[in-house]
């Protein structure tokens, strides 16, 4: 097969009507539950590189008092037995209860979701994935469930997916699920634009605000009994932006199997992400 001959980007704005394009159209052909690498990197429009970074080790920098919280959180050790009043979760439930378990911890550590950057998350795109997705059943299997914005270029969301995959599938390395790529471009377009609701016209009105720099989305996807963790990054101030996606950690959860340690983890994921793992490419200056 042919490389793809990439067109340059005019600017900035053309990768945000870019993303808010990608996103219109995936979200209206949710007909597959997952998308290999190899199909993502002959998106046409602009160069996608996906990798699996799962066996590259993670350096989390996180304040000393939330470490010790996260690590003595009573909830996320023992969730059968600990003295709250939540039950211990079920496969569908994970992202709801992993939630639950973040408030406790932050209120050990004498912070709040606000102070770690939670925000109450709506918008042309995100809110989409708030309200949620349903499949042909009209259940609603998909929908977004904490946003963290730690910085104006690096945003944190959390999802449960209900939506079902063979065995095997769960296994493989090699794909995004459908919300990964409907969280990633949301993002990214957000990030981008102040976004006005006018209620007149029952619209939001984009008002590009993004300048230059890298932008980084963190996906965490809670699925039946497996967590995922996508990264992606990209300098829409590039000539010839290049969307990097990297998976950089999948494990079982379970309560069958549960292990703490892949909560703690997670949970680090969430409210202190490591900046994704990137080979710098060279930048190509737009011409004047």
């Amino acid at each position: 097969m042919a490389p793809i001959e990439y067109e340059p980007f005019r600017d900035a704005k053309e990768f945000s009507d870019l993303m808010f394009n990608l996103f219109k159209l995936y979200n209206k052909e949710y007909h597959e539950a997952m998308h290999t690498f190899s199909f993502l990197q002959r998106t046409k429009d602009v160069k996608v590189v996906c990798k699996d970074t799962t066996s590259e080790k993670v350096k989390f920098v996180i304040p000393a008092g939330l470490e010790n919280a996260i690590q003595n959180c009573e909830m996320i050790n023992s969730p059968e037995s600990n003295n709250s009043a939540i039950s211990a979760p079920t496969n569908g439930s994970w992202a709801s209860w992993t939630s639950i378990a973040i408030g406790y911890a932050l209120r050990e550590a004498g912070a709040s979701g606000a102070f770690r950057g939670e925000r109450v998350f709506g918008g042309p795109l995100l809110g989409v994935l708030c309200r949620g997705l349903v499949d042909k059943s009209c259940r609603r299997v998909i929908f977004g469930y904490q946003l963290f914005q730690h910085s104006p270029k690096h945003w944190v969301l959390t999802i449960q997916d209900h939506t079902p995959l063979e065995p095997e599938e769960m296994d493989d390395k090699d794909y995004l699920r459908h919300i990964e790529i409907l969280a990633i471009t949301a993002i990214f377009y957000e990030q981008m634009n102040k976004l006005d609701y006018v209620r007149e016209k029952n619209k939001y009105l984009p008002i590009l605000t993004y300048q230059d720099g890298l932008l980084t989305a963190t996906v965490v996807t809670f699925a039946t009994g497996k967590v995922r963790v996508v990264q992606a990054s990209c300098d829409p101030s590039q000539e010839y932006p290049e969307l990097n996606i990297a998976l950089r950690a999948v494990h079982d959860l379970k309560m069958s199997c549960y292990n703490k340690a892949v909560l703690h983890e997670i949970v680090k994921w969430i409210l202190c992400p490591p900046d994704p793992p990137r080979e710098l490419p060279l930048r190509i200056s737009r011409k004047a």
